[in-house]
């Protein structure tokens, strides 16, 4: 069972990071309590977010929502810039009124890629928070906040538009493996045997596997577990129980259902706190 790591953590509504190296960054698959924003200032690199990799060019934001599996792939030599922004899920939900939900902004997509004039205003309204957190003026809190949420405003105005670009997630290079994944997807919520889905593509079940893995950076286990944790997620956010949707979902057993979870979000499915669960430090 893939077992990915809780990093990071955040002790107040929200906190802005302004990064530059050179010398690359490959982290595991991990995940954050707490929601992410990435502006790529400089460079150009792979983001993989929930199981989809995205091929990110300069001026790129990248939207990571709490508990969501991500990875960053930047290549060391080439200067990687950032803003990385980690706000509270709370902090969301309090700010948001009935007409502007900015808890959207991390569920309406994961890529953003803007023309010239809407990321200069998006990425000066970035600029200006960080220049409010640094100093100590009367008022910095309530700018600080009042520059958040125009930030987040326009993100998720942004995503509303019915063009706005956004770059879609890279499709593996071997058409074998994206037939493997679109059968997966189909019959997802199915019982499914690897020795069935080799000589269902007329692989060997050991040369599929390497071939999965390395077109996609998972296993074929691993991927299933995850977009079937994302599908009962998806299922308990809408009202289902717990019970129900680990059925639905395509798991076969509770218990093993209430493990996968517990290692992927490092709580029970009813929300109970996982108290091994690991947490440091991380910045990406």
């Amino acid at each position: 069972m893939t077992n990915y790591q809780k990093k990071g953590f955040l002790t107040e509504d929200y906190r802005l990071f302004h990064l530059r190296s050179d010398s690359g960054t490959r982290p595991e698959f991990h995940y954050h309590e707490f929601c992410k924003i990435l502006l790529l200032l400089s460079g150009s690199g792979g983001y993989t977010v929930d199981g989809q990799r995205y091929a990110l060019q300069s001026g790129d934001v990248v939207l990571v929502g709490s508990h969501t599996v991500h990875r960053p792939e930047f290549e060391p030599g080439a200067a990687y810039e950032r803003i990385i922004l980690y706000i509270s899920p709370e902090f969301l939900r309090r700010a948001s009124v009935p007409d502007c939900d900015l808890t959207e902004c991390f569920r309406s997509g994961h890529v953003l890629r803007l023309g010239e004039p809407e990321r200069k205003r998006l990425f000066s309204l970035a600029a200006a928070l960080e220049r409010e957190l640094a100093g100590e003026d009367y008022g910095r809190e309530l700018l600080c906040h009042a520059a958040l949420l125009r930030l987040l405003v326009r993100i998720g105005r942004e995503l509303r538009r019915s063009d706005a670009p956004r770059p879609g997630p890279v499709k593996p290079g071997n058409e074998r493996v994206a037939a493997i994944l679109r059968y997966l997807d189909r019959h997802l919520t199915e019982d499914i045997c690897i020795d069935d889905l080799a000589e269902q593509f007329y692989l060997s079940k050991y040369h599929m596997m390497r071939l999965f893995r390395r077109e996609t950076g998972t296993t074929i286990h691993g991927y299933l577990t995850e977009r079937r944790l994302m599908l009962a997620r998806e299922l308990m956010g809408g009202g289902m129980s717990a019970t129900d949707a680990c059925f639905r979902s395509g798991w076969r057993s509770y218990s093993s259902f209430t493990r996968a979870w517990g290692k992927r979000f490092g709580s029970t499915p009813t929300g109970r706190r996982d108290t091994a669960a690991l947490a440091e430090e991380t910045y990406e």
